[in-house]
């Protein structure tokens, strides 16, 4: 889990006329503007911004057209899908494909000059087809495996591929990277794998391969191996305002990202009533309860896959220490009663007697498996405002 964000929180909004919306995700500009100048203040080299997984659930096209503005030219997605939202809005961007892009997504890579990772040779031939016959250069970079055993190509490849490269007048080589795979928690592996990678730098640099880009770094590697910074870092979850590890006080990061809702309604249950599916929940006590419109189709308590062991961890942890609620309110837990419904959620009120029906409390929910569907309101210069740009 996430290492908790310092310094101030997103802004307190209890009652909020000016909005619509019954639930939505309250993305703070100002915050990530100020966390871009903490990564600058960390860092020696350029940042590369990364915008997977929809900005990290902050919207891609409004988090692009933020960065553009903050003078970031370059950023990066995983896949030419997650590319696409971002180029038809936002003009004059560069952006690095982390993934390979399919063959019969080749046309969309020139068409709207993309910059794709490629692992085989048989890549290499096919992007070179495409752009010689829309008379297109074409940018590209290089991933190796250098020991997460997934994308990328093996070390003695990368001559080849290099090669192949330099080969054709359509492509050119503009960097060559790698991915980390437990920066988080095994220093000896992960410095392995940065010397493999800095084994194939020297390669390709007595090839005359010297004007390109390398990078390995991480958020984890950007806090923990200042060696592996090269000449470009790739930050994701730290430009959001969280760590997947422990910062020290030179760090200031601020939150970017909240969930939000309205009560809709707010009803009395007398001791004995029961509230929920399947009737698992019944009150001990009087209890004044609200109905919020979120649920686990919303992104409501789901969590990304577990290892086996983490799972036992969790099940035994929840049995000996009842989790706090993810939902409150000015940061006083309200707990849940009963089961979380598909679209709605029923939480205890009897502590917070000063919220009526329309006020907002705050859903802790992990940003990348939040729904889409949840719209998106920004806070830009302290206002509130329905779409950036």
């Amino acid at each position: 889990m996430a290492a908790p964000s310092t310094g101030t929180p997103l802004a307190a909004h209890t009652k909020t006329p000016q909005l619509k919306h019954s639930a939505w995700i309250e993305v703070n500009l100002d915050n990530l503007q100020h966390n871009l100048g903490e990564l600058e203040k960390h860092s020696k080299v350029p940042v590369l911004p990364v915008l997977k997984g929809d900005a990290y659930g902050h919207g891609a096209p409004a988090i692009a057209a933020f960065l553009k503005k903050q003078g970031y030219k370059r950023l990066a997605v995983s896949t030419v899908d997650e590319a696409l939202p971002i180029v038809r809005k936002v003009r004059d961007v560069s952006i690095l494909l982390l993934t390979p892009p399919l063959p019969d997504q080749l046309d969309l890579v020139c068409k709207y000059r993309l910059t794709p990772t490629v692992c085989t040779g048989k890549l290499i031939h096919q992007l070179t087809a495409i752009a010689k016959a829309k008379g297109q250069r074409t940018s590209v970079e290089l991933k190796i495996d250098t020991g997460l055993g997934r994308l990328g190509a093996r070390l003695e490849e990368i001559p080849m591929l290099a090669a192949l490269i330099k080969k054709t007048p359509w492509l050119k080589l503009q960097g060559v990277f790698t991915h980390f795979s437990a920066a988080f928690a095994d220093p000896v592996f992960t410095r392995y794998q940065l010397s493999q990678l800095l084994e194939v730098r020297t390669l390709l640099q007595a090839h005359g391969w010297h004007e390109l880009y390398w990078h390995a770094a991480n958020s984890a590697a950007f806090v923990l191996y200042p060696e592996s910074h090269l000449n470009l870092v790739r930050i994701g979850t730290l430009l959001y305002g969280q760590s997947p590890v422990p910062l020290d006080d030179s760090w200031q990061l601020l939150p970017t990202w909240e969930c939000k809702a309205r009560i809709i309604q707010i009803r009395q249950f007398a001791k004995g009533e029961t509230i929920g599916y399947g009737r698992e929940y019944r009150t001990k006590r009087p209890v004044r309860a609200g109905i919020i419109p979120l649920g686990y189709s919303h992104g409501l308590m789901l969590e990304p896959e577990k290892s086996p062991w983490r799972q036992i961890g969790s099940v035994v942890g929840r049995v000996i220490i009842s989790p706090p609620s993810p939902i409150s309110h000015n940061k006083k837990p309200l707990p849940i009663l009963g089961r979380i419904g598909m679209g709605l959620t029923c939480v205890d009120l009897s502590s917070v007697p000063e919220l009526e029906e329309g006020d907002v409390v705050t859903a802790a929910m992990r940003r990348v498996t939040a729904s889409q569907s949840l719209p998106k309101i920004y806070l830009v210069g302290g206002r509130l405002r329905q779409e950036y740009p």
